[in-house]
C-alpha cells in the first residue's frame, strides 16, 4: 500500500476516533450547575400585560435577547426558537421569552407582528419590552450579557433557566449543535422537574 494513502486513513482514522471520544467526553461530563438567580424585573408582552421574573416559577424558560429589524442573527435565533417552540408544543412546563433591545421601534403593536409571523398565538412564547435603561441593566447585571451599543451588539445566546428561576446553562441561539444540546438539556430539566413534583 502506498504510504501516503497508509498514512491518510491512519490520520482519518484517528481524527474519527478523536471526535467520538471528544463527543462521549462532552455528554458524560456535561453538567447544569445553578449560575444565579434570575432577578426581580417587570416588562410588557406583546399584548401590553406585565410580565415579571415571577412568572419563571414552576416553568421551564429559554430566553433570549433580539429586536425585529435585527438584518444580521436574530432570524437565526427567532427560526431556532420557533422550531423549540412548536417541538414543545404540548409540553406546559415550557416557556420561551425574546426581549427587544431596540424598544424604541419595538413597542408592543410590533412585537405582536412579530409573534403572529412566528405563529404564536399561544402564551407560551413572550416578546417583552420595556425602556432601554431597564432592559439594558436586566441584560448585562441580571443575565451577565453584553449591553453596550445595543440594538446591533446583542448577545446570540438562549439562556435555560430552571422552574426555580435559577439561570442553568448559556447556548450559541444561531449554532446548530448547541441547538441540540440545549434539547437535551431542556429534556433533562423536565425529567428532574417531573420527579419533584411526583
Amino acid at each position: 500500500m502506498n504510504k501516503y494513502i497508509y498514512i491518510g486513513i491512519t490520520t482519518v482514522i484517528i481524527l474519527a476516533l478523536g471526535a467520538s471520544w471528544t463527543i462521549k467526553k462532552a455528554g458524560l461530563s456535561h453538567s447544569l450547575k445553578n449560575i444565579k438567580q434570575v432577578p426581580n424585573f417587570s416588562l410588557i408582552n406583546q399584548n401590553g400585560d406585565s410580565f415579571t421574573e415571577k412568572k419563571l416559577k414552576n416553568k421551564i424558560s429559554i430566553l433570549d435577547f433580539m429586536f425585529t429589524n435585527c438584518p444580521g442573527p436574530c432570524p437565526i435565533m427567532s427560526n431556532n426558537m420557533s422550531e423549540l417552540y412548536k417541538s414543545y408544543g404540548n409540553v406546559d412546563q415550557v416557556q420561551f421569552i425574546s426581549i427587544t433591545v431596540d424598544p424604541e421601534n419595538d413597542n408592543t403593536s410590533q412585537l405582536k407582528k412579530y409573534a403572529e409571523s412566528y405563529g404564536v398565538y399561544d402564551e407560551r412564547w413572550q416578546f417583552l419590552t420595556s425602556d432601554i435603561e431597564k432592559i439594558k441593566t436586566l441584560k448585562q447585571e441580571g443575565f451577565m450579557l453584553y449591553a453596550g451599543e445595543l440594538p446591533q451588539a446583542h448577545a446570540i445566546k438562549f439562556i435555560l433557566i430552571d422552574e426555580k428561576g435559577n439561570i442553568r446553562q448559556y447556548y450559541d441561539g444561531t449554532d446548530d449543535a448547541s441547538m441540540a444540546v440545549l434539547r437535551k438539556d431542556i429534556n433533562l430539566l423536565l425529567k428532574e422537574f417531573k420527579r419533584i413534583e411526583t
